[in-house]
C-alpha cells in the first residue's frame, strides 16, 4: 500500500485516504502495481504513484474512481466484509473537497462560473451570486492570484447549432487566460491547482478546446501548458471521457498528435514513451 498519511493531510483529506485504504485492502492486490492493472481494465488506467498519492492523501481521486473502488472491494469481499456503504464513501469524499486548500477550493468555483456564465451565454461578467460564492469558497482572502476568471466576451464566430462549442470557447477563453497570468506571475503551485481543478470539471469538449487555445497562444510556456493539461486530464478522468476529448482535438481541432498524447497520458505513458525504438 501507499505510504502514511502525512501529518500535513488536513483532516477531511485524511479521513477519506482511511476510506480509500480499507477499500483498497479488499481488493487482493499483491502490489500497486497489480491495482493499476486492475483499474485499468475497468476504464481507469492509474500508475502505481498515482495510487499512491491516493492513498496518503497528496491528491484528490475523481469520484468515479472512488466509486469503482468501492465497487471492486464489496464484488469481492462483500458489504458486510468492507463495513461500508457507498453513502458513506461519498460523506468522506465530500469532506476531503472541502478541505482543500482556500486557494484550490476558489480556483474549482471560478471554473465552474465560467460554465455557468457559458450556458448563460458568454455574459462577460460572472454574476452576482456567483461572486459571492465565490468569496465564501475562499474565505474571502484577496490577492493576485484570487483574482476571478475573466469570462470573455462573445467575439467568436458562432454557427447555427452550435451551443456546446460556443460554451466549450467561453470556458476555454478563460481558462488560457488565468493560465497565463499565473504563469506571467510565476505561481507555478497556483498553476497546477488550476489544471487540477480544471481536469476534475472540463468536459471533453472544454478540455479539448482549451488545449487547442494554448496553442493559438504566442507564449513560450503555452505549449508546456497544454501538455500540463492533457497530461493532467488524461490522468485522472475516465477512458470514456479521455476517448472523448481525443476524438475533439482529432476531428475537431486537427490535433492528432495532441490526440494521441491524450490517449497515452490514458493509459498511463509520459510523453515520449511508447514510441518507436
Amino acid at each position: 500500500m501507499g505510504s502514511k498519511i502525512g501529518k500535513d493531510v488536513p483532516p477531511g483529506r485524511r479521513k477519506l485516504a482511511g476510506v480509500l485504504r480499507v477499500l483498497y485492502g479488499h481488493l487482493g492486490a499483491a502490489s500497486l502495481t497489480d491495482a493499476g492493472e486492475l483499474f485499468s481494465e475497468w476504464g481507469h488506467a492509474k500508475d502505481p504513484g498515482q495510487i499512491s498519492r491516493y492513498l496518503n492523501g497528496k491528491t484528490l481521486p475523481p469520484e468515479g474512481f472512488v466509486r469503482l473502488l468501492f465497487d471492486l472491494a464489496v464484488q469481492r469481499s462483500g458489504v458486510a466484509q468492507v463495513g461500508l456503504g457507498w453513502a458513506d464513501v461519498q460523506e468522506a469524499y465530500a469532506a476531503a473537497e472541502r478541505t482543500l486548500c482556500r486557494r484550490c477550493v476558489r480556483l474549482q468555483e471560478e471554473i465552474r462560473i465560467l460554465k455557468a456564465a457559458a450556458e448563460q451565454g458568454g455574459s462577460s461578467e460572472p454574476d452576482a451570486d456567483a461572486e459571492e460564492r465565490t468569496e465564501v469558497s475562499g474565505s474571502g482572502v484577496a490577492s493576485s492570484d484570487a483574482t476571478p476568471l475573466p469570462v470573455p466576451r462573445t467575439g467568436w464566430d458562432r454557427q447555427p447549432g452550435s451551443r456546446d462549442a460556443s460554451a466549450a470557447h467561453v470556458v476555454a477563453s478563460g481558462l488560457v487566460a488565468r493560465a497565463g497570468a499565473l504563469g506571467g506571475q510565476g505561481n507555478l503551485s497556483v498553476l497546477l491547482e488550476l489544471f487540477q481543478g480544471a481536469a476534475g470539471l472540463l468536459t471533453p469538449e472544454e478540455c479539448a478546446a482549451a488545449i487547442a487555445a494554448f496553442h493559438r497562444q504566442p507564449t513560450a510556456d503555452s505549449s508546456q501548458f497544454a501538455e500540463t493539461l492533457l497530461r493532467i486530464y488524461g490522468r485522472e478522468r475516465p477512458a470514456e471521457d479521455v476517448m472523448a476529448a481525443s476524438l475533439e482535438l482529432l476531428e475537431e481541432h486537427r490535433l492528432p498528435a495532441d490526440a494521441g498524447a491524450l490517449l497515452k497520458a490514458g493509459l498511463g505513458e509520459r510523453p515520449g514513451e511508447g514510441q518507436g525504438s
